[in-house]
């Protein structure tokens, strides 16, 4: 699989929740994919470019909190 991650960027919401957005490369098509949490824990929720959310089992796997390293991590591990 072929990915490139051309970046990563942090933007601040209310209450605790945070969201990185990653944009990039896979399978030679652009890619957008957001990751919302919060400083308090609980659920990481995915959602793509095209507004699709979904949330991320077992979010451990990737890093013990959502970081910019977890999101390289989610990106660049084969699923």
């Amino acid at each position: 699989m072929t990915v490139t991650i051309d970046s990563i960027k942090r933007t601040n919401g209310v209450a605790g929740q945070f969201s990185y957005t990653a944009t990039g490369t896979m399978y030679e098509e652009p890619y957008t994919l957001t990751f919302t949490g919060s400083a308090y824990g609980g659920p990481i929720v995915m959602i793509t470019g095209a507004g699709t959310q979904a949330f991320v089992s077992a979010p451990e796997r990737f890093g013990p909190a959502l970081t910019e390293d977890w999101v390289r991590a989610f990106i660049t591990t084969e699923q």
